[in-house]
């Protein structure tokens, strides 16, 4: 049951493993491709609106220049403010952008330059208003209204470029991350295979650690193991808990002429026999050679009884597998049911042991059991013994 559990946890880890590197991947995605519109497309925006102000500059240049009024001239001045506004916050954004220094210094001096003309238009604004010197406001005014053109396409041109090949190395960012991360599921997938792998091979081991190699029974040492967990939960819920011993008669004879091979071919057809006639929470085991015990928790003296009986009648009706067909098997049982006294399997096989010899010494072919009394260690001859007749 804790290996099973074992087992589940860790496809659960790898499931879980596999999921959390696509939730990364696909987040890392949506991610780059939000922070790559962001910063580009932000700047974008704030250059295209500033060329809007060329525009505007000349048609306010234009209004100014037809009508020479106060109106025209507050309207240049608010124009003036936004393009110098408008100039600081690009170049502020250049500075902390990605992009190479070399690429945007050249635009950045021009701005700061065009900046730099701005007094000069106001200069001449107020000239023309006056009617001092209306050349110098075209002059002044054509000048930044070009700069800022240009300036301003440049940059929108170099911010595309920029665009597309920060998305393009993004991509293949991108690409690299989904290789990683299959990668990583990989090797995971891989280390998990391989933790499942020393997991089977434990529990082969121990399963045959556990295990009768011929028959598939339980052999002797995990009878024992599941003998101190049954006397422990007796001695805590006092329920009844039975042995039954038995031994083949006579099997050295079917060894002997027809050979090894028929006498575990036998032994097979035995193992099957016992385990079509047990409950599931009985534990059938080949203590070695012919002999084989039953561990019977919840079964009392009597109910023990009937099962070795049954038991003893179903061997002696059992067809012999090969060459050995024509053979009768029998074999003698010995019952033994737990008491307070007993301090483990051992004190209860010792009691099964002395009645099985005494079926085997009083003609073979039966089963001896007892009364709860006859556990304490009377002699094999002790009148007390019942004996359990085999069926005519």
């Amino acid at each position: 049951m804790a290996g099973r559990r074992l087992a589940l946890l860790m496809i659960a880890a790898f499931a879980l493993l596999v999921v959390l590197a696509l939730l990364a991947v696909g987040g890392y995605i949506a991610e780059a491709r939000r922070h790559v519109g962001a910063d580009y497309t932000a700047m974008t925006t704030d250059v295209v609106r500033a060329q809007e102000d060329a525009v505007r500059l000349r048609l306010t240049l234009d209004s100014l220049r037809a009508s020479p009024d106060p109106l025209h001239a507050e309207q240049l001045e608010r124009q003036l403010w936004v393009i110098e506004l408008r100039i600081r916050g690009i170049t502020r954004l250049l500075q902390r952008s990605q992009l190479p220094r070399d690429e945007y210094r050249p635009l950045v001096e021009e701005l700061a330059r065009l900046e730099s003309r701005l007094p000069a238009l106001r200069r001449a604004m107020a000239a023309f208003v006056t009617g001092r010197d209306p050349r110098r406001l075209v002059e002044v005014g054509g000048e930044l209204e070009e700069g800022l053109a240009w300036a301003y396409s440049e940059l929108n041109e170099r911010l595309l470029e920029a665009a597309a090949g920060q998305r393009r190395m993004m991509e293949r960012l991108t690409l690299a991350v989904i290789a990683l991360a299959g990668v990583a599921v990989l090797m995971i997938g891989g280390l998990m295979l391989a933790l499942w792998r020393i997991y089977q091979q434990r529990e082969a081991l121990i399963q045959q650690s556990r295990t009768d190699p011929l028959t598939g029974l339980d052999n002797r040492r995990h009878l024992y193991e599941v003998a101190a967990q049954e006397f422990a939960r007796y001695r805590r819920d006092a329920g009844p808990l039975s042995l039954v011993l038995i031994d083949l008669d006579h099997f050295k004879r079917i060894n002997d002429a027809y050979g090894h091979p028929t006498g575990d071919a036998v032994l097979v057809a035995l193992a099957r026999t016992l385990l079509g006639e047990v409950r599931e929470a009985d534990r059938v085991a080949r203590l070695g050679g012919e002999e084989f015990a039953v561990l019977l928790p919840d079964s009392d003296p009597a109910g023990a009884a009937r099962l070795a009986e049954r038991i003893r009648a179903r061997i002696a009706c059992l067809e012999l597998p090969e060459r050995a067909a024509g053979e009768r098997l029998t074999a003698s049982l010995g019952v033994a049911t737990a008491t307070p006294q007993m301090a483990g399997l051992e004190a209860l096989y010792a009691v099964a042991d002395r009645r099985l010899y005494r079926a085997k010494a009083e003609g073979r072919d039966r089963v001896v059991a007892g009364v709860e009394g006859d556990v304490l260690g009377p002699s094999p001859a002790s009148p007390q013994a019942e004996r359990v007749r085999p069926s005519p």
